[in-house]
């Protein structure tokens, strides 16, 4: 199962988002208690808005700290200026408590920089592998599909091997019907025709030793030497020993290499037919298959 299939973005806060953070705990944490320290004439050590300084440095690092520090500042400078009190709040920034929690908010924008600056390098490796991932979830699918091409094409030769093996064993022997088998099926197979005939005895005595019809179970009209769209002569030597035909051969299929194909097969069975010629009391019927 694959990991991940394309490489994800991590959410990372916008500056809108950040100045929205930023402007919000100034307010809460800046402007509120100078308004309370006007009214109430209280003091703060440390000034409250170093907390507004210290989450977003936790937040968002060193970035945080300059970006809470110039939105505290700011939003404790218009509530000393509503409230009309004095000294103004960066007058007190030299005493040990602000400077105290100054060093704790840069102490924390350090950490929490170095952990963002790992986030973002997990983050990229993250991404690159799982780009890596992606790819190879793509390469082993192709690799799976060429096997099952492959395998495809090994399951077809075993059965081509097979079959010519068959073939041959017909169109070597003896036997004049598996020769005219042998031979009717390779050239249906040669040709792409839908049907073929292996005939001996041209003379006065023709007989079929060999039908192979493959058009299916719906075709209405039967099978005649007459109407063959192909007729291959079988000779052995001289003489012309029978004859191969073949219906529904498509036209553009029949070329030299072809006609040369089909009389080597017509060649190759001659021998075995001679001897159905000579003895058509042994051969007198046909086979057919398919």
């Amino acid at each position: 199962m694959p990991i991940s299939k394309a490489p994800r973005r991590r959410d990372r806060p916008s500056w809108r988002a950040r100045a929205i953070d930023a402007i919000g705990l100034a307010l809460l944490f800046a402007f509120l208690p100078e308004m309370a320290r006007a009214r109430a004439g209280l003091v703060f050590e440390p000034h409250p808005g170093w907390i507004a300084v210290l989450v977003l440095a936790a937040r968002y690092g060193n970035a945080g700290l300059f970006l809470g520090w110039i939105a505290a500042g700011v939003a404790a400078a218009i509530g000393w200026a509503v409230a009309g009190t004095g000294p103004a709040p960066w007058a007190r920034l030299d005493s040990a408590p602000n400077l105290i929690a100054f060093g704790a908010c840069l102490a924390v924008s350090w950490v929490a920089s170095g952990q963002l600056r790992r986030q973002a390098t997990l983050s990229e490796r993250e991404s690159s592998l799982a780009v890596r991932v992606a790819e190879a979830d793509a390469t082993i699918e192709a690799l799976r599909r060429a096997t099952e091409t492959l395998r495809a094409r090994v399951d077809r030769t075993s059965t081509s091997l097979s079959f010519l093996r068959g073939v041959a064993a017909g169109l070597d022997g003896t036997d004049p019907v598996a020769a005219a088998g042998g031979a009717a099926d390779l050239a249906l197979v040669r040709a792409g025709a839908s049907a073929s005939a292996v005939e001996v005895g041209m003379g006065g005595f023709p007989r079929l030793l060999a039908v192979r019809d493959a058009r299916g179970p719906k075709a209405l009209s039967s099978l005649a030497l007459g109407d063959a769209d192909l007729m291959v002569p079988i000779q052995n030597g001289r003489d012309q020993v029978g004859a191969i035909a073949l219906w529904g051969t498509p036209r553009s299929g029949v070329d030299d290499a072809t006609a040369y194909d089909l009389a080597v097969i017509a060649s190759w069975c001659a021998p075995a037919l001679a001897v159905a010629e000579e003895r058509p009391e042994e051969n007198g019927h046909a086979r057919r298959l398919g």
